[in-house]
This record gives structure tokens, sequence and C-alpha cells, in this order.
């Protein structure tokens, strides 16, 4: 039964024509260009995001240690490390994703 199926799938496959499969050039659709400003609205929001959570994480931490309160020091350290990684992300975020959209 399943050599009767192969034989019928090859077939099948056997009509299809031998052309290719026609590859159109990606064309943006009517307001793609309002897409692309509300996403660009988003990134300088995220960039200020992450600025402030290191400035904030800063604060944090003099003011933790100025007030010899190992909690808040700990907490501003750890915003600070966040915000770098965040930063590290945001930088490479699109050069990562072009490169697995285009399967490199």
């Amino acid at each position: 039964m399943l050599a009767d199926l192969a034989t019928l799938a090859h077939q099948t496959l056997a009509l299809l024509p031998a052309q290719g499969i026609p590859n159109p050039p990606p064309v943006a659709p009517p307001g793609a260009e309002k897409i692309s400003q509300v996403v660009g609205y988003i990134k300088w929001g995220a960039g200020l995001a992450l600025l402030a959570g290191f400035f904030g994480g800063l604060v944090t931490f003099a003011g933790g240690r100025l007030i010899d309160h190992h909690r808040y020091g700990r907490m501003g350290s750890t915003m600070m490390i966040a915000s770098l990684f965040g930063g590290l992300l945001y930088g490479i975020g699109y050069t990562m994703i072009t490169s697995f959209a285009a399967g490199n």
C-alpha cells in the first residue's frame, strides 16, 4: 500500500509543469511609510527607556551606597547591567533579525 502511494505521488508530480514558480519582487503595501514611522517612534522610546534605566540604576546604586543599604546598591547595579544588556540587544537586534530572515 505504501509503495502504491509513493508511485501515485511520483506520477502526480511528473504531470506538473517543469518551469519554476515565479518569484515577484516585494512591494510595500499602501500606508507602509506610516508603519515605519510608528516603528521609529517605538525604537526612540526604547532607547530613551534604556538610558533612563541606566541612569536610574546609577542613582539607586549611589543612593544605596550613601546610606549604606546594600539592597538598594545591588538593585541599582542590577538595573545598570540590565540596561547595558538591553542596549546591546538594541544595537544588534536589527542585524540579528535580518540575518535570521535571510536564512544565513
